[in-house]
């Protein structure tokens, strides 16, 4: 069963782009509720999403709602990075796991913006995906809140499993 690791990101989304899509390693990218929407782009020529600028989108609407600002003398989260680790003995292919993670990310993450990018670049090449969510809620303007993290782990084996 696939585990879910969460890392909360303090700055712009440029720093974690640039790790994610330094030398080519990307395998693929999805993409949620920015310019290219996975849900709305069947058919379309997949090289336009090469000019997807998701951080530049993210960083643009957590300015104008003001989520960049520090949050009761904390600093701002400004970003989740949640890593999508498939177990070894799972065998997953990186259809699968596009699969898996776009439905996991849009049950939920459904009102913000998300890329989605896979790596093998671990020592088994096993496919592996790496989710920036942008703290802002599309409809509210709120910034993200998980109730019960625990409940994103359990929900993505249950999606796993089925």
């Amino acid at each position: 069963m696939p585990i879910v690791k969460a890392i909360s990101g303090h700055t712009n989304c440029q720093k974690v782009k640039t790790y994610l899509e330094k030398r080519n390693r990307a395998l693929a990218r999805d993409f949620f509720n920015l310019s290219w929407d996975e849900r709305d782009m069947e058919g379309y020529d997949e090289t336009m999403k090469d000019a997807v600028e998701w951080a530049d989108e993210m960083d643009a609407t957590r300015a104008r709602c003001g989520n960049d600002e520090p949050y009761e003398g904390r600093r701002a989260r400004t970003y989740k990075h949640f890593i999508i680790s498939p177990d070894p003995d799972d065998h997953i292919d990186l259809p699968a796991l596009r699969e898996l993670a776009g439905a996991w990310a849009m049950k939920f993450f459904g009102d913000y913006q998300v890329a989605i990018v896979y790596h093998d670049d671990n020592q088994n090449r096993i496919p592996h995906a790496h989710l920036i969510v942008n703290c802002t809620n599309l409809v509210t303007g709120n910034r993200l809140h998980t109730d019960n993290p625990f409940e994103l782990n359990r929900a993505l084996q249950d999606m796993a499993r089925d």
